[in-house]
């Protein structure tokens, strides 16, 4: 746009002129504004201090945003009484009147100076340009330069000028194609508005008003607003000619240096790690909305391959659409977002399995996720065995004639998970066809079925079982939905051997811990003799807890009841060395304080050369019937007191002290109590998880063992067995120490 008459833009003769050097401080604004109504209040026109001072804030931040370095702002007063504004800088890039859209924050500023201005343009001065704008009395809102073609028509003869490019480069043609015109200026827009952020954070930065950008940042902010701006200015103006233009759609055509093709890929991945900035939220905060990552993608990646060929001498290729792009992307998507259904299938399934500690908890929950992800009519598990038929822990959706046949299915049967058992080779079946002719006793036994796979469980080198599962349609595996399958075998397999393994230590701890236990009480005449035990937590670790009853002589009985420190083999140790001297000790008919010194003396030689000090507690008895009622010695070495249960009704707990054996020398105090039964008393012995069982930080405690065996005993029940239950329950099923319980109650 021409220079208007009177107004050269450069330092001469006329009318005197105040300049401002814009340094891209965060106060150089004000210092415009300021300088403005300086020049206007000598001049008299105070009165267009306001429209002036809006004025140059538009023009002065348009360069500082979207120019380039040096600018000056020059103001001017003629004859007349007009005042003229003048802001250059040394970009050539043209100024842009953008659609109205609500998500920009650019682009509002040469609407604002064609309101205020009486006439307003642009002057061409190599390397850059001059924006002017003029104000004179009663003459604001009638700008003469409204036409935004007007604005833009300049940019060819400067095209090789802005973004960098070499202006003697040769130049070649990029075609590529429509594209929807609210979508281009909508992702214009959210460049500019990035633009606009690098630029106010650099700014900051400079000025001290905000923290120094990082050198990284720095770079990836020249990047975007300068090395790709030829490119996306020439696009920018197409978009709003034919937006102007009332066009839907723009055909996108550049004429453009190979140098671009660089500068195209580097605007690429800087705009990529800018959108890594948002997403952690360091500094920037614009992230590109998805459609407008595709966009600039293809048109990028467009330009880049149309360009080097050109700049190669190689004929060009049909470009690839914006509308074949879209459904390349949306390919793509749905191939991610299968990925990712079956990754956090995966992670669910794995997550649950680690807390399965059976193989039938293991099975449930890889066939109910597995069975709906793959959407299969049937799956299920077949483990190997040590009898001719493979064993099935679990199936999901077959019959009752499917399951009955897995279940005693051969483990030399030419089926699928046999097969895959003894191979060690998936089965792939996708057609019936295929199913009878490699298997064709799977058409009768599951005549509906048309595809099966059966993948072999591996743990190293040892094959657990097999994975199957069953279609009703003819199912083509591809390599995606076979490696999920693997990949849910293979997790499979581990959480199954963990749960095998677990079942068979579970199993070992439990024959451990029940011959440290009587395997049954003897029959003591006179007398009803009950026991209950309660393993702690998953039963994997042998207890302490540990009680006895046998015969030492001629109408007389001992019992015991006790807890050994610790679990696990030491503890077992230890039990097994409590009871076994307790027998042997009895059989002398020495009192029962001395079988417990001779019993500490015993623990303190056995693990005289262990590292760790073992003790236990130890309650023991001496039983004599008579007809008329039983008598009863006690002695305590560090163990909870009996109840006491009269056929009256009252209940009493038997104070008794005493010192832990296996720890002192000298066994400091033995507390000794004799109590005699009536028919139908009970004496209840029990270790100390009986009162220490907690749920949450309520302990079951002294009161609910005497109110749980006085409801026992009206109810006629086994007291042993029922306060094991009731301390069960009030630990949600799930104890935390061993639990041992013996009752004698005399009958006469």
């Amino acid at each position: 746009m021409d220079d208007p008459p009177g107004g050269s833009g450069a330092s001469g003769a006329g009318p005197a002129v105040a300049t401002l050097s814009l340094t891209g401080e965060a106060a150089v604004t004000q210092d415009a504004r300021d300088l403005v109504a300086e020049v206007l209040a000598e001049a008299g026109l105070g009165r267009l201090v306001g429209d002036a001072s809006m004025l140059v804030t538009e023009l002065v931040t348009n360069a500082l945003l979207h120019g380039a370095p040096p600018a000056e702002l020059r103001v001017r007063m003629d004859r007349r009484g007009t005042a003229r504004l003048e802001v250059s800088d040394a970009s050539p890039a043209m100024p842009l009147r953008t659609r109205r859209n609500d998500e920009a924050m650019t682009g509002r500023g040469l609407s604002v100076v064609d309101a205020l201005s009486a006439r307003w343009g642009v002057r061409l001065v190599p390397p850059g340009k001059i924006v002017w704008a003029e104000l004179r009395t009663g003459t604001t809102g009638q700008a003469q330069a409204t036409d935004p073609e007007g604005l833009v028509g300049g940019w060819t003869e400067l095209e090789s000028l802005a973004g960098g490019l070499e202006p003697d480069e040769p130049r070649y043609a990029v075609r590529l194609g429509d594209i929807p015109t609210d979508l281009l200026l909508a992702a214009k827009a959210h460049v500019d508005n990035l633009v606009r952020e690098f630029a106010l954070a650099s700014a900051g930065a400079r000025s001290g008003a905000s923290a120094p950008v990082p050198g990284h940042l720095a770079e990836l902010i020249e990047t975007v607003v300068h090395r790709f701006a030829a490119p996306r200015e020439a696009i920018k103006r197409q978009a709003l000619a034919d937006a102007h233009a009332g066009r839907s759609h723009v055909r996108l055509e550049l004429m453009m240096p190979a140098s671009a093709a660089d500068a195209g890929e580097a605007y690429l991945q800087a705009l990529d790690q800018a959108d890594e900035y948002c997403r952690a939220m360091r500094l920037l905060t614009l992230e590109s909305p998805p459609q407008h990552r595709v966009f600039r993608r293809w048109y990028v990646e467009e330009l880049v391959t149309q360009l080097r060929r050109a700049a190669a001498g190689q004929p060009p290729l049909a470009p690839q659409t914006f509308e074949q792009r879209i459904l390349q992307e949306i390919d793509t998507v749905a191939a991610a977002q299968r990925t990712a259904e079956r990754s956090a299938r995966l992670s669910a399934i794995s997550a649950t399995l680690a807390s399965a500690v059976t193989p039938e908890a293991v099975t449930h929950a890889v066939l109910q996720d597995g069975v709906e992800v793959l959407r299969a009519a049937g799956g299920a598990i077949l483990l190997a065995s040590s009898s001719s038929t493979l064993e099935l822990p679990g199936a999901v959706g077959y019959g009752e004639s499917v399951v009955a046949q897995l279940r005693s299915e051969p483990t030399h049967a030419e089926l699928p998970a046999a097969m895959a058992l003894r191979t060690g080779d998936a089965v792939w079946l996708e057609s019936r066809e295929e199913r009878d002719q490699r298997f064709p006793a799977l058409g009768g036994m599951e005549p509906t079925t048309m595809s099966i796979c059966a993948v072999p469980l591996v743990v190293g080198d040892r094959r657990l079982g097999a994975l199957r599962f069953s279609f009703d349609e003819a199912r083509l595996f591809d390599g995606e939905e076979r490696e999920f399958i693997l990949q849910l075998a293979a997790q499979t397999a581990q959480a199954l051997d963990r749960a095998l393994l677990y079942a068979h230590q579970v199993d070992v701890s439990g024959r451990l811990q029940r011959s440290l236990l009587p395997p049954r009480l003897p029959d003591v005449p006179g007398m009803r003799v009950e026991a209950a035990y309660e393993p702690a937590g998953d039963g994997i670790d042998v207890g302490g807890d540990f009680y006895d009853v046998w015969q030492c002589g001629d109408g007389r009985w001992a019992f015991a009841i006790g807890d050994a420190s610790g679990t696990g083999p030491e503890a077992a140790a230890m039990t097994a060395l409590v009871r076994h001297t307790m027998r042997a000790l009895t059989v002398d008919p020495a009192g029962l304080e001395t079988v417990l010194r001779r019993l500490n003396t015993a623990l303190l030689e056995a693990q005289a050369d262990a590292d760790a000090d073992r003790f236990c507690t130890v309650l023991v008895g001496l039983l004599r019937v008579a007809p008329d009622g039983a008598e009863i010695d006690l002695v305590s070495g560090g163990h909870p007191g009996p109840l006491l249960a009269r056929s009256s009704g009252e209940l009493g707990f038997v104070d008794l002290g005493g010192t832990l054996l296996g720890l002192f020398d000298t066994v400091a105090a033995l507390d000794r109590r004799t109590l005699r039964l009536s028919p139908g008393d009970e004496i209840v012995l029990y270790t100390d998880g009986v009162m220490d069982t907690r749920r949450g930080r309520e302990f079951f405690g002294t009161d609910r063992i005497a109110s749980t065996v006085a409801a026992a005993r009206e109810e006629q029940r086994p007291t042993a067995s029922a306060l094991a239950e009731a301390v069960r329950t009030h630990a949600h099923g799930r104890v935390t120490d061993d639990v041992a319980v013996l009752t004698l109650r005399f009958t006469g």
